[in-house]
């Protein structure tokens, strides 16, 4: 026997889930006629309750999939979930995307799918490319290297340093390289090991996801003749990384690390020519990378000229990065406190 659905009922329950009341929506519909739907006794054309959807943030096909109970997003929400927690993020992280906790919700729980620019946005927030969760979904499991970079990556924008001192444990008995970069970010790299590291870039001639990895954490303490040599004959192969989001990412983001290491130095010219190298790898629709560029781009000319509209436009991204509580705020607070108002 079919399941009767009470259309009205499912859409009270999401309603008050919503938090939204009859009255937040009489400019739509009448109090006294939306009750009576919601009990039943009358019905509306579809266009007034694709309004009514729209307003608690619902589509059509979201609402008749929450109706049926049809979880034909299952595995997408269920894999989203466990990167979300897996990256320490919660269900309520995501509200300056315009996607609620409810939403959320139904998402991890199958009942909806996102649009394709909500999907991407929330995966960048979590440094997480659609690569990476396609592979996961097509694959059924997560590289125990890859989690472990990504671990790294979120340790290292959050300034966790209990946690970055942990995973160099865990790296130091048989993932040497990984274990020296870990060593960079806190600090705690010798001379002798530097020299390593130096020798160990100079000869790469492939350049896969882990290289690339190192390369962003460890690219600043490098001398800056290999390290030109070594970005010289990456920008070579510059069409290689074109269908590779995260290569780029992690290429901008060396960039900019060495840039700041260099204007730290008054060393301004190696700092732009890093600057422009950072720039050759920046993706339109990368809005992460895209802000940290031009904020160190701000820094740079302000270091250069002086000039206080470029602090001030630093100081604006810093704010934003804090107001909306981002990944990298840590990251973007630090460098305005060390070039800004040192």
């Amino acid at each position: 026997m079919t399941k009767e659905i009470h259309y009205g009922r499912v859409f009270q329950q999401i309603r008050k889930r919503r938090k939204v009341s009859l009255k937040d929506l009489e400019d739509i519909v009448p109090r006294r006629t939306l009750s009576r739907y919601e009990s039943g006794e009358t019905d509306f054309p579809l266009a007034k309750l694709e309004n009514l959807l729209e307003r608690l943030n619902l589509n059509l096909i979201d609402f008749y999939h929450v109706l049926y109970e049809d979880k034909i997003y299952a595995r997408y929400g269920k894999v989203f979930k466990k990167l979300r927690k897996q990256s320490g993020f919660t269900d309520k992280d995501f509200t300056h995307l315009s996607i609620s906790k409810a939403q959320m919700e139904l998402f991890e729980s199958g009942k909806i799918m996102f649009e394709f620019d909500k999907l991407y946005a929330i995966h960048m927030e979590m440094n997480v490319s659609l690569e990476d969760y396609c592979f996961i979904l097509n694959k059924g499991s997560e590289d125990s290297t890859e989690s472990f970079l990504r671990r790294v990556d979120l340790a290292y924008f959050r300034g966790d340093n209990a946690t970055l001192k942990d995973l160099g444990e865990m790296a130091k008995a048989d993932k040497r390289y990984f274990y020296l970069t870990i060593k960079v970010i806190l600090g705690e790299i010798t001379e002798e090991e530097i020299k390593d590291l130096e020798g160990y870039f100079m000869s790469v001639d492939l350049w896969t996801r882990h290289e690339l990895f190192m390369f962003q954490y460890v690219s600043p303490v490098l001398n800056s003749s290999n390290l030109k040599m070594i970005c010289t004959d990456i920008l070579c192969l510059k069409v290689l990384f074109e269908d590779e989001f995260i290569y780029q990412r992690r290429l901008v983001l060396a960039g900019l690390e060495i840039s700041l290491s260099r204007i730290n130095k008054s060393m301004k010219v190696a700092a732009k020519f890093f600057l422009d190298f950072a720039g050759e790898f920046l993706q339109d629709s990368d809005e992460l990378t895209g802000g940290a560029y031009r904020f160190v781009e701000n820094i740079y000319l302000y270091t250069v000229t002086g000039e206080v509209q470029y602090q001030r436009r630093a100081k604006k991204m810093c704010d934003t990065a804090l107001l909306y509580d981002g990944m990298m705020k840590g990251w973007y607070s630090k460098n305005y406190k060390n070039f800004i108002t040192k």
